[in-house]
């Protein structure tokens, strides 16, 4: 009899452990097939009339006219230059024309335009681009009717509510395996944590519907991934769970913040400037007063708290980089942000932070990329290769010692290979279901929670839920790609993409890390690792996501109220 209750103990837990898993389960699957498969259907906005070459449909806020074959708007004459002139439609649904220095200019009602400059354009003005005579038109009203039919045609993101119910549940059961996992050791803030994370998102859900918003798998995404934080943080340190919940509440704050900022794109661009300049004394103040951890001088101390500018910056560092058509055209801007991202570069080879310094310089590539032209990837190139030449000049000490123990750990598992050898040897003795939360011996490991976080998820949690948190970082990326087709501006395609980067580049040097797939960086895993800057910045990355999402009704970046008397207008 004495056996009894420890193996109904024992069978109780397992059970809870699969519950907890394909509880998990189902709420992802749900929130990725619902978030992947409910796009936006790009809308005509008007059309383009071609003397000689029928019409073209007008799909986007912004419109390149050209010869060339990747163009929005194609005139496949001798006389159009590759890339034309922009066409581009302004937030009070009128339209503005920027010849991009043609060869044969663009004439507005008899009137040759300036190159690089902006001019009103009305539907019926007399247009000549090119030399080839062209006309703007309004779509009918039937027409508009149409787009609205079609908008209600698409298919309904999610209803939160069955997964709200759901993460609540495993909210609640990720609070009973603590308990039962740590016992005494575990604090009653720390248990208070999670539950109001719960509390939390029901507000801000409830909130948004109040408001007649739809589509909250972003953020339903998020708030799984916290709670897998908090119950992370739960078992290596509980004393700084609270902390840990007034980041994730912060980031929030900063989520919504920066979402109804990103509303008026004319407005963003006046602060982007304000902005670069904090974030460039922000990297100097750290390069003066950084304290030096794990060989990388990256956190500030002020009055007994501890932050990462270098995270703070990444939020400005897409920022800079996403930018309108129009400004991809300019060399200035192009410029400007190069010279800000050598900078950023720059400060982090002083500071030996060599993982951030990758994330930055892929997002660097990865932005450039979307942004430039012909004559600007020339540059880009150029100034990319120069950079990477100077990280490798900084850091050939430092790159020397991670790549010497890379792929050879188990050489030397008391040392150098201490961190990924027992990362490996714990995070397979957690199975599919994990040991149980607090059983786990890899949080006796330094940086466990932070850089190792995905074998403590493994060890304690299991595997399942360690790759369902990979898969959380993917479906954001892929939605992040699949907003380009129905974005209403480069801006917001180009941050998502950005965000989207930082998200993926990170947590690949997290996860292959810390298993010797790759270097040990130093670098955390979005939304899930310990550190409150981390978790700060993660949400206010997000924003970038939201802020690209087309679907009705979805976007805090979007207006309702405003689109609604538009409609009602026409």
């Amino acid at each position: 009899m004495a056996d009894e209750s420890p193996t109904l103990a024992k069978y109780v837990t397992t059970g809870l452990r699969w519950i907890f898993v394909l509880l998990a389960v189902w709420i992802l699957l749900a929130c990725i097939i619902s978030l992947l498969s409910t796009r936006a259907t790009p809308e005509v906005w008007g059309y383009l009339y071609v003397k000689g070459g029928g019409s073209l449909p007008i799909s986007h806020w912004e419109n390149i006219i050209g010869r060339s074959s990747s163009v929005d708007l194609r005139i496949d004459q001798p006389s159009i230059s590759k890339t034309q002139a922009l066409l581009i439609r302004r937030s009070d649904d009128r339209w503005m024309i920027k010849d991009l220095g043609s060869t044969n200019g663009t004439i507005v009602n008899g009137m040759k335009l300036t190159a690089g400059k902006r001019y009103l354009i009305e539907p019926g003005d007399d247009l000549v681009i090119g030399g080839i005579p062209c006309m703007l038109a309004s779509i009918s009203l039937e027409e508009s009717k149409n787009n609205e039919e079609l908008r209600l045609m698409d298919k309904e993101p999610l209803s939160p509510w069955p997964a709200m119910i759901g993460i609540t549940v495993f909210q609640l059961l990720t609070i009973v395996q603590l308990i039962l996992g740590m016992g005494s050791k575990m604090t009653v803030s720390a248990l208070a944590s999670i539950f109001l994370l719960g509390v939390i998102m029901w507000i801000y859900i409830l909130s948004a519907k109040a408001m007649g918003r739809k589509g909250f798998e972003i953020e339903l995404i998020a708030f799984f991934m916290c709670t897998i934080s908090l119950a992370v943080t739960a078992s290596a340190d509980p004393g700084s769970v609270m902390t840990q919940f007034i980041a994730v509440v912060i980031g929030m704050v900063l989520f919504i913040f920066i979402c109804v900022f990103l509303r008026d794109l004319e407005r963003t661009k006046k602060i982007r400037p304000i902005l670069t300049g904090i974030a460039v004394l922000l990297l100097a103040f750290n390069l003066v007063f950084g304290r030096s951890i794990y060989g990388a001088a990256n956190w500030v101390y002020i009055g007994g708290f501890g932050f990462q500018p270098s995270e703070l910056v990444k939020i400005v560092f897409v920022l800079v980089g996403a930018a309108t058509l129009e400004e991809l055209f300019e060399r200035r801007n192009l410029m400007l942000y190069v010279l800000f991202s050598f900078y950023c570069l720059g400060c982090l080879a002083l500071m030996g932070d060599f993982g951030t310094a990758l994330i930055y310089f892929v997002t660097f590539l990865i932005v450039s990329f979307l942004r430039s032209g012909d004559f600007s990837r020339l540059i880009l190139t150029v100034v990319g290769a120069g950079l990477m030449g100077l990280m490798a000049l900084r850091f050939r000490p430092y790159i020397a010692n991670r790549f010497a123990i890379w792929g050879h750990v188990w050489d030397d598992p008391a040392n150098a290979g201490y961190q990924q050898v027992r990362t490996m040897s714990y995070s397979a003795g957690g199975g599919l279901l994990g040991l149980g939360a607090g059983n786990g011996s890899l949080k006796t490991v330094a940086a466990a929670n932070k850089d190792l976080v995905f074998g403590m998820v493994s060890e304690e949690w299991g595997l399942i839920i360690a790759l369902l948190l990979v898969f959380c970082i993917i479906t954001l990326c892929v939605f992040a790609v699949n907003s380009i087709i129905a974005g209403r501006s480069t801006f917001y395609t180009i941050g998502a993409c950005g965000a989207a980067t930082v998200f993926l580049f990170q947590t690949m040097l997290n996860v292959f890390g810390s298993v010797d797939l790759l270097p040990l960086t130093g670098v955390t895993f979005p939304f899930v690792s310990t550190g409150g800057t981390s978790m700060i910045s993660s949400w206010a990355l997000l924003a970038f996501f939201k802020a690209a999402d087309m679907r009705k009704d979805a976007s805090i970046a979007i207006n309702t109220n405003m689109a609604d008397l538009k409609m009602a207008r026409k």
